[in-house]
């Protein structure tokens, strides 16, 4: 039998690979490997970009991608400071640009920082990636004066970063102001909230990016004000009621976060140790997102210290022990604040870590942002 020249120079098929086989091995590659992968089809592509894929990439890692807490004095704009996991540091960062006026860190995703700076007429807002050294700023939006919140959500696609800075604007009625990097302006909405309260106070808290939806603490720590801004239904907001609905000490014994893809609610029963007694906490976490229902997932009653050393000491000084941030990929850890100290609490074993990191900074009021490393460089933030 003869064989044409084009059937035996022909390669053979590739044989198809079972999606949970290939996750398999895609998960024990290295994160630039990954990116890379993502060209071979359309079907690596739709599992590299599933949230839940780099959930479990984290969890199949022993240690964890870098990310950075930030730290902000609330009544000094450049008084703010970020301690790196990368290799255990504490810098103090300055302003990117000399020429510009103090700046007041606003939000944080992924790896964008959002700074406001306040002029005579109404605020300016600037992007910035202390990672790439890149730094743009929005154009002017309709409101002069904002008496809100504001949130960040950013998307890297094909490594191209996108952003929305949404402004939350309080009149005699809830309103938005929407910038997309997209269309390159600001869309105005009246919003639209179910389950609509009488009242809307926020918390002075800064907002948490969750499944790509922004939330507010409000009420006194008793919800959470969430707005999607890819929802084709402008200015649709929906509330969540926050676990326990305990308010104790401002808030300030409670932190809201997202660990290892869950979105996570810490609360102690105070804010020092007392007779050498560590209050009871408690840790939910978000069970059915879509009907706004929790668990709680772990609980433990007051501990006594009976230990000596340099932590035990500390605990022991009837100082505030506010908690403060959750580690962004291992849900067994929540941060807390003690004494210009930054302590880490494991939620398994009920106590503090032996290794602290002195934060120089004995003001109690301040505001915490997590800023995420990449795990691979992205492209410029879009100009404007």
């Amino acid at each position: 039998r003869v064989v044409s020249p084009s059937s035996s120079m022909r390669s053979p098929p590739v044989p198809e690979t079972n999606n949970e086989t290939l996750l398999e091995i895609l998960v024990k590659l290295p994160a630039k490997s990954i990116f890379r992968f993502k060209c071979v089809s359309k079907n690596w592509l739709s599992l590299i970009s599933e949230p839940s894929f780099f959930t479990r990439y984290i969890n199949s890692r022993y240690d964890s991608p870098p990310f950075s807490l930030v730290f902000q004095c609330s009544n000094t704009a450049r008084a703010h400071f970020f301690i790196s996991t990368e290799k255990n540091t504490l810098k103090y960062l300055t302003s990117l640009h000399d020429q510009i006026p103090p700046l007041k860190i606003e939000s944080t995703n992924n790896d964008l920082i959002l700074y406001r700076s306040e002029n005579s007429h109404q605020p300016v807002y600037f992007l910035a990636n202390p990672f790439t050294k890149q730094f743009v700023s929005l154009p002017m939006h309709s409101t002069r004066r904002s008496s809100g919140p504001t949130g960040l959500i950013s998307n890297v696609e094909d490594g191209i970063t996108s952003y929305n800075v949404v402004r939350v604007i309080i009149k005699s009625s809830l309103n938005l102001e929407i910038f997309s990097s997209e269309r390159g302006e600001w869309m105005n909405f009246k919003a639209v909230i179910n389950n609509c309260t009488s009242k809307v106070e926020f918390d002075a808290r800064p907002c948490v990016v969750f499944r790509g939806v922004l939330h507010w603490i409000c009420n006194k720590m008793t919800a959470l004000l969430t707005y999607d801004p890819r929802s084709k239904n402008y200015g649709f907001c929906r509330f969540i009621s926050v676990p326990n609905g305990a308010y104790h000490m401002n808030g300030k014994n409670a932190v809201l976060g997202v660990s290892g893809g869950k979105l996570c609610y810490f609360e102690m029963n105070g804010i020092s140790v007392q007779d050498y007694n560590l209050p009871a906490w408690k840790l939910w976490v978000m069970k059915d997102y879509e009907r706004g229902e929790w668990s709680l997932d772990r609980e433990s009653g007051e501990r006594k210290i009976d230990s000596f050393g340099f932590l035990c000491n500390l605990l022991s000084s009837y100082s505030p022990l506010f908690p403060v941030a959750f580690h962004p990929w291992n849900s067994d850890v929540v941060y807390f604040w003690h004494e210009g100290y930054i302590l880490n609490f494991s939620i398994k074993t009920g106590w503090f870590d032996e290794d602290v990191f002195s934060t120089f900074c004995m003001l109690s009021a301040w505001e915490n942002f997590p800023l995420l490393m990449p795990l691979c460089s992205t492209n410029a933030i879009p100009s404007l």
